[in-house]
């Protein structure tokens, strides 16, 4: 196909994205401002690109809020405001977003842009290291193992370190072998807890 028919094929293709996007289309307004903030095949707008996404994250667009999450944290095309992004982040992170659940726990435990609150943390630490997270999973094995935000449980830790250590995450590995060696008592050897053999 040659440049000009290439060149007829996208811009017939942005028509029918900003089309769409005009009409309400949430994933098309998503794409469209992805499109217009990195300037993919239109002219790079930062702030045009990010009232798309709002419109779309508006609408309930998971992937849409998550963005404009670290929009509003870096302050790309919005004003900077980490208490905007972690709004923009719960409610992403209430609709399953892996990612999001793990920074929101992040932003929870560390009080970026709202109250500490290691309890807060931690519920949504284990909603992602349900989803096998490792962040999240190492984040929660630490908060167990030391009884922040929740009681000391370190049959958890244990589990927790295992799984993110089967994902290779940093510390994870070491952490777990720390933990074995200062409580020798717990359930399962430490070779089967590696090799990823034994219980969950």
């Amino acid at each position: 196909m040659s440049d000009p028919d290439n060149a007829d094929l996208a811009a017939a293709k942005m028509g029918a994205i900003r089309q769409a996007a005009a009409q309400g289309d949430a994933h098309a307004q998503f794409e469209l401002g992805h499109m217009t903030a990195r300037g993919e095949g239109v002219t790079r707008d930062k702030a045009e690109g990010a009232r798309w996404i709002g419109r779309a994250a508006e609408q309930g667009h998971v992937d849409a809020q998550f963005l404009l999450a670290g929009l509003y944290l870096m302050g790309d095309g919005v004003a900077q405001s980490a208490q905007e992004s972690g709004i923009w982040l719960e409610k992403a992170a209430n609709q399953g977003h892996t990612e999001a659940q793990y920074l929101l726990g992040l932003m929870r435990e560390d009080g970026d842009g709202c109250d500490i609150d290691p309890a807060d943390a931690v519920s949504w630490y284990s909603q992602a290291a349900d989803q096998d997270h490792a962040g999240a999973q190492y984040r929660l094995a630490q908060l167990k193992e030391h009884g922040v935000g929740c009681e000391i449980d370190l049959t958890e830790a244990f589990k927790w370190y295992r799984r993110a250590a089967l994902q290779d995450y940093p510390d994870a590995r070491e952490d777990l072998l720390g933990l074995c060696r200062a409580h020798p008592d717990l359930p399962l050897p430490v070779s089967e807890l590696l090799d990823g053999k034994g219980r969950s």
